[in-house]
């Protein structure tokens, strides 16, 4: 695969999208659509043509501009590249299954995938967005896409469950508008349950934590300060909800989904397997190496466990297609799973060569991955920790300096 800077891909498919809004029918592009401006995307889109071609879209393009002008040719376009930020994808031997693709901007500029899955007797949701207004109106939008070009019925109020993949605020912080505007029941996993139900108790006790990692690993009080303030305020916005289901490994949810829990990214983490598709959420993603911390700050997480969950997928049978929580689909998941795993082989040996002479966490973040700012820096943090601990728990890595920062050195 060739790279594609992130930032253009963002902004072409961001383009493809409000283009798609010529396809809506009149009606449910001025209720639910007004913000996707069909007529000046196109102009910029087709201004944008070599970009296209960087991205590798021109098929989809020379499809996209024919569907504007043919009508005939539109569920053929919808069937194949989706339409709006939704996506159909069939799952199960007979295809009665329909799965959604519905992309949501949960953060600024950062695009997650809630999957709808419906089937006769069934509708639920695997996450839930953030539940900013952005996240609110690209679901509303969804909906009302996948009910005006897919001819499916779905609607919010309807919906049965909303299984929570993980607890990360841009999976589960739709939650509290869910229970307003639904009658839908919530379900995650037994480790990330309290997130939900006790979110209040749980954030003083996860910032208490990650300071006492951060000073441990060498970063001062100065540095610390603005750290914890800035993991705060984006998760002052949720409210504690009940729990209705509390899922383990193995679990059986809906017309037979089959739950796989997969810690590392985060300890209550699953994959959701229905019939032969698996939504992967944060485990394994297309292009990106999803974000490892250490299980230091929490019990679950950290590299040894993320290994042993790659395997424990790889090792799954009948997979047909994986969707991840963000970015394209997955057509080799096995594959991918090599990719990655050789992705932090690599980042392993470039932290024992750091470390020929001893250092903590925070001086290993910074050769790593520079001076960061705003949450990167405790990105930085986790995901140098995460390597660090992986190799002290292999006996690669010993402790130096055990004082209040703890340093360490290869060997």
């Amino acid at each position: 695969m060739s790279y594609v800077p992130s930032k253009l891909r963002k902004k072409i498919d961001w383009l493809f999208k409000r283009t798609e809004g010529a396809l809506l029918p009149p009606a449910a592009l001025a209720l639910e659509g007004a913000h996707l401006d069909p007529d000046g995307a196109r102009l910029a889109l087709r201004a944008c043509e070599d970009d296209v071609a960087v991205v590798g879209d021109q098929a989809r393009l020379a499809a996209l501009l024919h569907a504007i002008d043919d009508p005939t040719a539109r569920p053929g376009y919808v069937l194949e590249y989706g339409a709006c930020g939704v996506r159909r994808f069939d799952a199960g031997p007979d295809s009665k299954t329909r799965i959604y693709q519905l992309t949501v901007e949960t953060f600024p500029r950062h695009i997650n995938n809630v999957y709808a899955i419906v089937e006769p007797g069934s509708a639920m949701l695997l996450d839930c967005g953030s539940g900013l207004p952005t996240s609110r109106r690209d679901l509303a939008l969804r909906f009302a896409v996948v009910r005006a070009m897919f001819d499916e019925d779905l609607r919010w109020e309807a919906l049965d469950w909303c299984i929570i993949s993980h607890a990360h605020a841009d999976h589960y912080g739709g939650a509290n508008e869910l229970r307003r505007s639904s009658r839908a029941k919530l379900a995650v996993h037994e480790l990330d349950a309290h997130v939900l139900s006790a979110f209040e108790e749980r954030l003083v006790a996860a910032t208490n934590g990650l300071d006492t990692y951060w000073r441990r690993a060498g970063v001062p009080e100065a540095r610390r300060a603005p750290l914890r303030d800035m993991y705060m305020a984006s998760k002052s916005l949720f409210r504690s909800e009940p729990v209705d289901r509390v899922l383990r490994d193995g679990d059986v949810v809906g017309p037979g989904y089959v739950v796989h829990h997969v810690p590392g990214h985060c300890p209550g983490l699953i994959c959701l397997q229905v019939h032969d598709v698996l939504l992967t959420s944060d485990h394994v993603l297309a292009r990106i190496t999803p974000h490892q911390f250490p299980q230091s700050i929490a019990p679950f997480a950290g590299l040894e466990h993320y290994f042993r969950s790659l395997a424990k997928i790889r090792a799954l049978p009948g997979i047909r297609l994986a969707l991840g929580g963000h970015e394209e689909p997955i057509h080799d998941v096995r594959t991918r799973i090599d990719a990655i795993e050789q992705f932090h082989r690599q980042r392993l040996d470039r932290v024992l060569g750091i470390c020929e002479v001893p250092k903590s966490i925070d001086e290993v973040s910074t050769e790593m991955f520079g001076e960061q700012a705003g949450y990167g820096v405790i990105l930085a943090l986790d995901e140098a920790g995460a390597h660090v601990e992986y190799l002290h728990q292999l006996g690669r890595l010993r402790v130096d300096d055990l004082d209040d920062v703890v340093r360490y050195v290869a060997g």
